[in-house]
């Protein structure tokens, strides 16, 4: 469990009701992942979604040839794992811890369950993941035009 307090920092939380903060509060958990270390690779299971508090993380893409690409860093209060709330559940990309992190997880399907009781809170975190992946978007065919 985190603070509310700590919660309430983050944008995407900053309209949400107080009872809906406080659920969210409760099945929060704090991790830390040291540098280097794979969080997660293409089509693994998305079954926890993440806030960055501190650290960096790359996101990369396998090419044809097997080669991977950095097309995003994701840094202090980006969302990480957008795809544990959208089906099939499963990542696109994979997740490379570039400086330590310190991240607040949270069980995605129990983050789904708050976001069908609570729209707001639903809607703040999609237009979240939207706003990511047109970023994340505008990477990859940076990268896809640099090949």
């Amino acid at each position: 469990m985190v603070s509310t307090e700590l919660l309430r920092r983050y944008p995407y939380f900053a309209p949400v009701s107080e009872e809906s903060l406080r659920q969210l509060a409760m099945i929060a958990e704090e991790r830390v992942v040291p540098a280097g270390e794979t969080m997660f690779l293409e089509q693994s299971p998305a079954s926890r979604l993440y806030i960055i508090v501190r650290g960096e993380v790359a996101i990369q893409y396998t090419l044809g040839s097997g080669q991977r690409r950095t097309v995003d860093r994701l840094v202090d209060g980006d969302l990480l794992v957008w795809s544990a709330l959208v089906p099939p559940y499963r990542t696109t990309c994979a997740g490379i811890v570039e400086k330590e992190t310190h991240l607040i997880g949270f069980e995605a399907a129990r983050v789904r369950e708050l976001c069908e009781r609570d729209p707001l809170l639903g809607y703040r975190l999609m237009t979240q993941v939207v706003m990511l992946l047109g970023h994340r978007l505008t990477g990859a065919l940076v990268q896809l035009a640099a090949v």
